[in-house]
């Protein structure tokens, strides 16, 4: 079958599944019925990516307008959404750290201190918690690009048999992992930032930056912990010398000089966009809510931090670049439009779900078939069906798809749907057996150093993990 034929298949089945389900909801009101086919339709073309996710995205939103009778204004308001521009300021700072290079002066400053090195599984745990940490804050595709060279010269330094050996393939577990558990952060991953959307959408509540980190940053060390285990004891055949390692990592941390100006003005507007992040949460607790100060802290959305801080990057000088300044519109034009778009397209297709009664109406059925018809209860279901979601399709559309149905399961239950999402939104990430699960499995499994059976065995051992992890550090927090 030609790339053009299996394109067609691809639209015909997902125009199927649109009749398919057009069909036979007979029971659903009109609307419900058609931004059922749609968001059925959509789902395959994302799942198949028969096209772009981001035309995708873009066609369901049109196709809401068509069918489901909805306003242009209210259809496309999505992508105005607070959501959508919390990630454009945050890809342009990520864009920032990536091009001053700043991402690289961090990981061979922590890897060349002596306890960095002092043994072959703190190395590893040193890279993982590195990786956890910048990828806390950039896209873990672009972190685990980033630091896949990193990890391939200590691997060289390290005179690891890249043939046979198990410990670089479990270096190149430890990279991905630790990338896709960082959702410690709204900003850490995609899917963060489309659950807290939808979460708002549907309940009108908003969850603040560090209400998510309350809960959300306890997961990712635990995900790392049990990480570095598994790494450390089905991967240690073939440990090498660490102490050629730390050489490594001193020569090349001292070939990148003093600090340049470029890095520090990213470090400035870093350091400024996280302060306006924790500024709603941390000011009125002590300078009290009601307070002037307490007052004006509440209107620091978290998207006007982001563009706020971003916006230093376009003023802070910087000498050593053409332009005398640190980063110019013709470098940020180049972080990923093509997945703010699609946020957009998800937090349409959610609201009219929500606004239909599609979510609720599905949630009714799903507890009377389920049995389902608790807080956690309802969780759990979701944790374990957005964990095997995720492992065939992107963690974003896992978390559009999966989010808006643990809202309507939570509503048909009668409970409050803001556990349920938060839980299935984090669950969203942790797809970790094959390949295609996501960009970072993608990036190691190229690289040849990494079986996919060795993949897929160490990846069922962590997803069961994240699965126990994600529901019990719900229980204790929230």
């Amino acid at each position: 079958m030609t790339e053009k034929q299996a394109r067609l298949a691809k639209c015909l089945l997902a125009a199927g599944v649109f009749a398919a389900l057009w069909f036979s909801l007979g029971h659903l009101t009109e609307t419900q019925r058609v931004v059922a086919a749609i968001f059925g339709c959509t789902v395959t073309l994302w799942a198949t990516e028969a096209l772009p996710t981001a035309v995708t995205a873009l066609l369901s939103t049109c196709l809401l307008i068509l069918f489901a009778g909805i306003e242009y204004k209210v259809a496309f308001g999505a992508y105005g959404n607070y959501i959508i521009h919390l990630f454009i300021g945050s890809f342009i700072i990520a864009k920032g750290i990536e091009t001053t290079g700043l991402n690289k002066r961090i990981a061979w400053n922590i890897l060349k201190q002596p306890w960095a090195t002092r043994s072959p599984a703190m190395l590893m745990l040193t890279v993982g918690a590195i990786v956890l940490l910048i990828s806390s804050f950039v896209s873990n595709t672009a972190t685990t690009a980033m630091m896949l060279p990193i990890v391939m010269t200590l691997l060289v330094a390290l005179k690891v048999d890249t043939g046979d050996k198990p410990y670089a393939a479990g270096a190149m577990l430890m990279l991905t992992w630790s990338a896709s558990v960082a959702v410690g952060t709204p900003v850490s991953t995609p899917p963060n930032m489309i659950g807290i959307g939808l979460i708002e959408e549907a309940t009108g509540t908003r969850v603040g930056f560090g209400q998510w980190m309350l809960f959300a940053a306890p997961v990712s060390l635990a995900m790392l912990a049990v990480a570095w285990l598994i790494v450390a004891v089905f991967f240690r055949k073939g440990s090498p010398d660490v102490a050629s390692g730390h050489q490594a990592a001193i020569a090349e941390a001292s070939h990148l000089g003093p600090l340049r100006a470029g890095e520090r003005n990213v470090l400035i507007a870093f350091a400024v966009a996280v302060l306006l992040w924790l500024t709603p949460d941390v000011v009125p607790l002590i300078a009290g809510k009601e307070s002037p100060m307490g007052e004006l802290a509440g209107r620091v959305n978290s998207a006007v931090a982001a563009l706020v801080a971003a916006s230093l990057l376009f003023l802070l000088p910087d000498k050593d670049t053409e332009q005398g300044v640190t980063m110019t519109w013709k470098q940020a034009r180049t972080i990923d439009w093509g997945t703010i778009l699609l946020f957009g397209g998800g937090l349409a297709l959610g609201d009219a779900m929500f606004k239909s009664g599609l979510a609720k109406a599905f949630g009714e059925w799903a507890v009377l078939t389920t049995g389902a018809n608790s807080v956690w209860t309802i969780s759990f279901v979701m944790i374990v069906a957005a964990i095997l979601i995720s492992e065939l399709a992107s963690n974003t559309a896992s978390a559009t798809t999966m989010v808006p149905v643990a809202i309507g399961l939570a509503q048909g239950a009668g409970v409050d749907p803001t556990i349920p999402a938060i839980a299935t939104t984090v669950a969203s990430s942790l797809g970790f057996m094959l390949p295609i699960s996501t960009a970072p499995n993608a990036i190691v499994y190229g690289s040849g150093l990494l079986p996919a059976k060795a993949m897929m065995r160490a990846g069922i051992l962590i997803d069961i993990a994240g699965a126990l992890i994600v529901f019990g550090v719900l229980r204790v927090t929230l």
